[in-house]
């Protein structure tokens, strides 16, 4: 397998769980966590055939009362409206 450097922007606080899981476990460098994070990615996409989100979600099925999705579903609409209107 090959290496290559490449270049990536993250979120300030992702960093800094980086850096803290990387102090822990002694290493120098970012790219064994990423590497292993992006495997574990991709290899659980394979191993389910869908995005892991996808499969939370359908496991959640259910789970709400008839009252309770109507709520969540007004609650979702008017989040909806109001989408950027501040």
């Amino acid at each position: 397998m090959g290496i290559m450097r490449t270049t990536i922007e993250i979120p300030r606080a992702l960093r800094q769980k980086l850096v803290g899981e990387a102090s822990r476990r002694n290493i120098k460098g970012y790219s064994a966590i990423i590497t292993e994070a992006l495997e574990f990615f991709f290899d659980s996409k394979e191993r389910t055939g869908e995005p892991g989100r996808k499969k939370i979600v359908n496991s959640l099925a259910g789970s709400l009362s008839a009252g309770e999705y109507n709520e969540e579903m007004k609650r979702i609409k008017s989040a909806r409206q109001n989408w950027r209107k501040k």
